[in-house]
C-alpha cells in the first residue's frame, strides 16, 4: 500500500472506532432498567442510580399535592408491594386513583423513587361498550369490490 492509502485506511478506522465508542456510550448512559418494586427494594444501594422503571397501580387516595408546586408524592403498589413516588412535572390526565402507572428515573436514599417522567393508563377509558356481530359484516366482507361499491 501507498502512504496516501495508509493514511486513508488508518483515517477511516479511527473514525469507525470513535463512533462505535460513541454509540455504546450512550446506549449505557441512557439506558433504563425495568425492575419489579419488590426487586427494587432488594437491590444494593449503588444499583439505585441506574435509570429505572417501575410499573405498579396508584393507591387509592395516595396523591400528597405541594400547592406551591408541581410537587407531588404518591404511592404505588405491585403484587403486594408498595413504594413512595416524588414527581415534579406536569401530571397525565389519566393519573387517577387505582390508575396502571410507570415511573422512569432512581430510588433515593431517603426512601422514596424520584420519577422524571410518569406515565398513566385508565383501559376502562378506551375499551368499547359496545358489542357487535361479526356476522354483520361477513357478507361484505366477501364481496369482491369492483369500483362501483
Amino acid at each position: 500500500m501507498s502512504g496516501k492509502k495508509m493514511k486513508v485506511a488508518v483515517s477511516f478506522a479511527v473514525v469507525v472506532v470513535l463512533l462505535l465508542w460513541l454509540i455504546v456510550s450512550g446506549f449505557n448512559e441512557n439506558m433504563q432498567y425495568y425492575v419489579k418494586i419488590k426487586d427494587l427494594k432488594a437491590m444494593p444501594g449503588e444499583q439505585f442510580n441506574k435509570g429505572l422503571r417501575v410499573k405498579g397501580y396508584l393507591v387509592s387516595d395516595s396523591i400528597e399535592e405541594n400547592q406551591k408546586s408541581l410537587e407531588i408524592f404518591f404511592t404505588m403498589e405491585e403484587d403486594g408491594e408498595e413504594m413512595r413516588v416524588r414527581y415534579t412535572k406536569e401530571r397525565p390526565d389519566t393519573f387517577k386513583d387505582g390508575a396502571e402507572v410507570i415511573v422512569e428515573g432512581h430510588f433515593t436514599d431517603a426512601g422514596y423513587f424520584d420519577a422524571n417522567m410518569l406515565m398513566a393508563k385508565c383501559p376502562s377509558k378506551y375499551e368499547s361498550t359496545d358489542e357487535y356481530n361479526t356476522a354483520d359484516y361477513s357478507d361484505s366482507a366477501n364481496k369482491e369490490f369492483d369500483g362501483t361499491n
